[in-house]
């Protein structure tokens, strides 16, 4: 091959990585759009419930103080109902007096008139024939005089008992109107109140649902968050990523590296393993929180993708190769919908082709180290689902 043929695949690898970097981080910055343009809305979203929550309080503190009125009302009204109550209490036992004056006045004139005719003895004449049997003219006029002072008396005595009874039936009637009117008014008050607790009591269910619509709109919020943290992360690992992988001497020893791989052959088929598979994945999470170091293939100072991979398989006697691309030539494929732990899973992320992978534990969750060094990570998130390759299975279960 000549000078000028190793130049132009190397200027078009240059090319197809450069596009495969762009295409990838447009995807990135797409998906941090999106949910940035989700948090906007939650956010204006918050903000509306927000001033609804205080609009409904102020209603809320509005409508309590009309029915805190309203109950003073009722209970001044109430008051003043007693007040009437009494009064009239007060007019029939004045009724009653005078009731009583009237037979002691009556009966004080008849025993009066009784013991003047006794006196006298006419007391089997009536008034007339004691009247005609007067002997002088002076007698009769003075006879006359007496009947006509005793008549008078009665009849002012009568009169002043109706004016006081009239006067009494007029402040019975005053009271009792009084009374029927307060009590018409307290009946309509009340009825106020219970419109204003309907009312009230609706506010308060709009706040309680306002309340439980705000910790949704905060839980989508977080949720958001967590997503726009995640997206910035992956970006940054993969401009990471990208950065190393422009490096001239990153990649003279990834190729010295696939060079020493080549030479040791690769695994055709899944293996026994020393152990189980849960001891291998206890193992991989151990190591959790460990650096990322390109090119890394022990824990101190730290693994790449491809070298905890390698150095967690070699401690259950599998011996992988060493880079990634090579590692998902070996063992045998494995379909998504086919998955178990121990799988291993690949994604083409700052190169074509198989650049990144993870120890499979379930629940499409898989272990890996990327620049931010290793962690469990969520296979169908969406940066690593638009990058899924495939996967290898290279343990015999």
């Amino acid at each position: 091959m000549t000078l000028q043929r190793i130049f132009i695949l190397i200027l078009a690898l240059s090319l197809i990585l450069l596009s495969s970097d762009s295409v990838h981080a447009a995807n990135l910055q797409d998906n941090l759009h999106s949910y940035q343009n989700q948090m906007n809305n939650l956010k204006q979203q918050a903000s509306l419930q927000n001033q609804q929550k205080n609009q409904a309080a102020q209603q809320v503190q509005s409508l309590q103080t009309s029915i805190n009125l309203v109950q003073k009302a009722v209970e001044q009204d109430n008051s003043l109902i007693q007040q009437h109550q009494e009064s009239l209490s007060q007019i029939k036992n004045q009724e009653e007096t005078l009731t009583r004056k009237r037979q002691q006045d009556i009966q004080t004139l008849g025993n009066y008139l009784c013991a003047e005719y006794e006196e006298n003895g006419t007391a089997y004449l009536d008034q007339i024939s004691w009247v005609l049997g007067a002997k002088t003219l002076d007698d009769l006029l003075s006879r006359m005089t007496y009947i006509g002072s005793l008549v008078d008396s009665y009849k002012k005595l009568g009169d002043q008992i109706n004016a006081d009874y009239k006067e009494l039936q007029n402040n019975q009637q005053s009271e009792q109107t009084a009374e029927t009117q307060l009590t018409q008014a307290v009946q309509s008050k009340q009825q106020m109140e219970n419109s204003l607790n309907l009312a009230l009591g609706k506010k308060k269910d709009l706040i309680a649902a306002l309340t439980k619509t705000e910790q949704q709109t905060i839980i989508k919020q977080n949720q958001v968050q967590n997503d726009i943290d995640e997206t910035k992360r992956l970006i940054e690992a993969q401009e990471r990523e990208a950065e190393l992988a422009s490096q001239a001497k990153a990649k003279q020893e990834q190729a010295e590296q696939e060079k020493a791989d080549q030479t040791s052959g690769k695994l055709t088929a899944p293996v026994k393993l020393n152990g189980t598979v849960g001891e291998l994945l206890s193992f991989a999470e151990s190591f959790l929180g460990s650096p990322y170091v390109w090119g890394g293939t022990t824990p101190n100072p730290g693994f790449d993708c491809s070298g905890l991979v390698q150095y967690v398989y070699a401690h259950f006697g599998i011996k992988l190769n060493r880079v990634t691309w090579d590692q998902y030539q070996e063992g045998q494929p494995v379909s998504a919908n086919n998955l178990l732990p121990g799988d291993l899973v690949f994604f083409s992320t700052y190169a074509p082709g198989a650049s990144h992978v993870g120890i499979y534990v379930g629940n499409r969750i898989m272990i890996d180290d990327s620049d931010y060094g290793v962690a469990y990570d969520n296979i169908d998130h969406p940066y690593w689902a638009t990058r899924y390759l495939g996967a290898r299975r290279v343990i015999a279960q």
